[in-house]
């Protein structure tokens, strides 16, 4: 019986996660559990040590648990400590953010094949295609077999294992994937530039499907960013390659626009915005809902700025000023801040906040001094993402982003090196 090597092992389970990340999350926990295991029981601590010693890079990729650490002491002042709102369960979902960092820092990866970073995404992209496929056909038979109404292809009625913001998240990521493709000079054949062209119509027509107002501007955002880093860079020597995202955003507003269902929540918003100071604590419309949890969650902030009030007292401590304002809405949903940077600083305080900024201001930085577009598109996407979701509450949103956050800084090629 042919045994694997702990190299093997690693190559074939990172691929594994990449693809069941967007598939389902509870298929997440035993493919990272496999890893976590393999990495000790290689039992070469010491050259672990090692290889962080020798690589600024490994170091600086450590640096990202210092957040985890943070909740970690939060949890020292926090009142409530057991069950699904306190803390205990609170670094467990976070534990990611600390896993995914020590594992880049420390696992040769110059073992691995070379083809495994291209498999990684291939494998994102994959995953994301299956959700798509799923969603579709459990849509489908709704529809036509269960006598539902449409709106089973639209919003909550069209998702499964997720919520329409993080598919979209997903989606609009894939599409940075696929459109990097698009534009390199080694994309394929013309079959499978077509292709790859095609899926991006695909996971676009979805992203206006799903509906998520976040997952929607979220798609423009990586459009952008694409269309200015070619401009600046001076579109890898091609001047008019710029016009490739350009065309695609054009077409991606098109598709918005001839689906009302999903370019009505936007009107929604404009109505919601523009009432802002008279919003009634009752409303049930969740643009205004959201505004006045982010007014209640900033009185929170005012009053423990520097170091928050515990890792485990957030919910505890937004539900009390829901129900002193009659936020009826937020009351019934037990919603969090719906902003991770609010919810951060609501935990840790202003030192988290900082911490967690800097995570994406200085990576992009680095990315764009080393022309790893992806890693902006990243960066980007879930910063943005994270103006309007409290992502890392979540297993789905800590995941994918400490995963391919790790990664894509590892396999930055250093310029400076």
């Amino acid at each position: 019986m042919k045994s694997f090597s702990s190299s093997q092992i690693y190559y074939y389970f990172f691929i594994i996660l990449a693809f069941v990340i967007p598939v389902y999350d509870k298929l997440v926990p035993p493919v990272i559990l496999v890893i976590g295991l393999t990495w000790i029981l290689e039992f070469n601590f010491k050259e672990k040590i090692e290889r962080i010693n020798q690589s600024r890079k490994r170091k600086n990729i450590l640096a990202f648990g210092v957040l985890y650490l943070l909740y970690v002491i939060g949890t020292s002042y926090s009142d409530v400590l057991h069950g699904q709102e306190g803390a205990w369960f609170d670094l467990e979902v976070k534990m990611s953010l600390l896993i995914f960092p020590l594992l880049f820092a420390t696992i040769d990866f110059s073992k691995l094949k070379d083809d495994f970073a291209e498999n990684i995404l291939d494998a994102f992209v994959g995953g994301s295609l299956l959700n798509l496929l799923f969603m579709l056909s459990h849509a489908i038979y709704r529809f036509y077999f269960l006598d539902e109404p449409s709106s089973v292809f639209f919003y909550t009625g069209l998702t499964v294992f997720f919520h329409p913001s993080y598919i979209a998240m997903f989606y609009a990521f894939s599409i940075g994937i696929l459109v990097i493709r698009l534009l390199s000079s080694t994309g394929g054949t013309k079959f499978q530039r077509y292709l790859t062209l095609f899926l991006i119509f695909v996971f676009q027509i979805f992203i206006v499907l799903l509906s998520s107002k976040s997952g929607i501007l979220g798609m423009g955002v990586v459009y952008i960013i694409i269309t200015l880093y070619l401009i600046i860079k001076k579109s890898f020597g091609i001047p008019i390659l710029f016009l490739v995202p350009l065309f695609l955003l054009a077409t991606f507003i098109i598709t918005l626009f001839m689906f009302p269902q999903s370019y009505g929540r936007f009107v929604t918003v404009k109505s919601s915005l523009e009432q802002v100071e008279t919003l009634p604590a009752n409303t049930h419309e969740s643009s205004a809902a959201r505004v006045l949890v982010w007014k209640s969650a900033l009185e929170i902030i005012k009053k423990n700025p520097v170091f928050g009030v515990g890792t485990g007292d957030v919910k505890q401590e937004l539900m009390r000023v829901y129900n002193e304002k009659g936020i009826e809405m937020a009351m019934e949903d037990h919603l969090n801040a719906h902003n991770q940077y609010i919810q951060t600083a609501i935990a840790i305080g202003v030192i988290g906040l900082l911490i967690l900024l800097s995570y994406f201001v200085l990576p992009s930085i680095y990315a764009f001094k080393n022309d790893n577009l992806l890693y902006l598109i990243f960066l980007a996407l879930v910063g943005f993402h994270f103006l309007f979701e409290s992502m890392l509450e979540r297993q789905a949103g800590v995941v994918f982003y400490a995963f391919f956050n790790s990664f894509l800084f590892y396999f930055t090629l250093d310029k400076e090196r």
